[in-house]
C-alpha cells in the first residue's frame, strides 16, 4: 500500500527520527520512517573546547556555542520541512512521541495555512516497538470514532 490510500496517520517523532503508520478501515501499516539530519551532540574533528581562553568556567563559552545553536535549528526546520511535505496528503493526523518534537511540530502545522482543515491531536507516548506503534495508532483511531466496529 502506498500513502496515498490513506487518509489517517499516526507519526511517532522525535529529533532523530519519524515513524509513519497509515491507518485505513481498522489496519495499520507502517508506511515509512524518516531519518533526522539534526545532531544533537555535534562536533569536529580538531575542535577544541567551547570554553574561553581566560576561563575554564562553562559559564564563559566563546561564540562557537551561538554557531553550533544556529547550525543545529536549521537541521531541525529541514526536518521540520521535509516532515510537513509528507503529511500534505493526510487529513487527520496523529502526533506522538516521548519528547517535544511533537508539540514542536504541531505548533509548525498550525502556523502553516495549508493544514487549515486538518485535523490535528496529540499525545504522549514512549519508545515503542514496530507492532507497539501499529496498535497504538488503530486503538487510537478506533476510540476517536466509536461508531467504527472493527471486523
Amino acid at each position: 500500500m502506498n500513502s496515498n490510500s490513506f487518509k489517517q496517520v499516526g507519526v511517532w517523532i522525535d529529533h532523530s527520527k519519524a515513524h509513519f503508520v497509515g491507518f485505513n478501515d481498522g489496519n495499520t501499516v507502517l508506511i515509512e520512517t524518516l531519518e533526522s539530519p539534526f545532531e544533537s551532540m555535534k562536533r569536529e574533528v580538531g575542535e577544541g573546547s567551547d570554553k574561553t581562553r581566560f576561563s575554564s568556567s562553562n559559564e564563559h563559552s566563546s561564540n562557537n556555542e551561538h554557531k553550533k545553536h544556529n547550525i543545529s535549528q536549521k537541521e531541525l526546520n529541514e526536518y521540520f520541512k521535509m516532515m510537513e511535505t509528507k503529511l500534505h496528503s493526510f487529513d487527520d493526523i496523529l502526533l506522538f512521541g516521548p519528547g517535544v518534537a511533537k508539540e514542536q511540530m504541531r505548533n509548525r502545522l498550525r502556523e502553516n495555512k495549508s493544514f487549515d482543515g486538518k485535523w490535528l491531536s496529540v499525545q504522549t507516548s514512549d519508545k515503542l516497538t514496530d507492532n507497539q506503534l501499529l496498535a497504538f495508532v488503530r486503538d487510537f483511531y478506533i476510540n476517536a470514532n466509536p461508531d467504527f466496529k472493527s471486523v
